[in-house]
Parts: structure tokens; C-alpha cells; sequence
């Protein structure tokens, strides 16, 4: 599978589970696990531990890149602090054209039309 990674670390060494508990922190070695080839970090052993019982809630959609130029089929680095979980599945976006547009603002004006463009793009992917 495809992913944004850097050493093999995953969401640029956020904690992921932190996103969902709306205080995004980045992870420490002393708390790693293992997924789809990714190594993920965390603040804490419970945050591991929660990570480890359903890791497919936790990580990141379309392999950790910009959910905005996912949907136009590219790859894209984003800005972890630029993020929104939206039903349950956490995106990321990133500044484009210079950091003049907000990937995220553009992402929450039509984020069902959005994400359908996403998705096909990464299910091509990854086939």
C-alpha cells in the first residue's frame, strides 16, 4: 500500500490517536507499533494500546497524504496541523500555492464530493 512515510515512520511521528482526542502531539519511540509496514508513535502506552486494538480506526486516510490533492490524483506531503476527523477517519491537508489556499477550507466547502474524487483516485492507486 501506498504511504506517506519518512524512515518508515507514519503521520510525520504524530500520534495518530491524539487527532481523535482533538489534542494532535507527536509520538515517542519509547511507544511504537507496527502496521501495514509503518511504524506509528505515541505519547502514551494507552494510546498504543488503543492504536493496537483497532488500527485500521486510527490511521490516516489515503496513506497519509493530502486529502485535496488526493482528489486530484496526486501525492501530496501535508501539514499535520492541518487536519479534521470527519466520521470517524482522519485527513490531513496541507497549504497550497505558497500557503495562499487552505487545502482543509476547500476540503469542508464540499467534503462529500471531495472525498468520492479521493477515494477513486486512491483505490487506482493502490490496485
Amino acid at each position: 500500500m501506498l504511504q506517506n512515510l519518512k524512515n518508515g515512520v507514519a503521520a510525520q511521528g504524530y500520534d495518530v490517536v491524539s487527532f481523535f482526542n482533538g489534542i494532535p502531539a507527536h509520538g515517542n519511540e519509547a511507544y511504537a507499533s507496527t502496521y501495514n509496514d509503518a511504524k506509528y508513535l505515541f505519547t502514551s502506552q494507552e494510546n498504543k494500546e488503543a492504536f493496537d486494538k483497532s488500527s485500521e480506526s486510527y490511521v490516516p486516510q489515503y496513506g497519509g497524504y493530502c486529502a485535496i490533492a488526493m482528489s486530484e490524483g496526486k501525492e501530496l506531503i501535508p501539514n499535520p496541523k492541518s487536519w479534521e476527523v470527519r466520521d470517524g477517519k482522519l485527513y490531513f491537508f496541507t497549504k497550497m500555492l505558497f500557503g495562499i489556499i487552505d487545502a482543509k477550507k476547500q476540503w469542508t466547502k464540499k467534503p462529500e464530493k471531495l472525498k468520492g474524487l479521493a477515494d477513486t483516485a486512491w483505490a487506482s492507486m493502490n490496485a
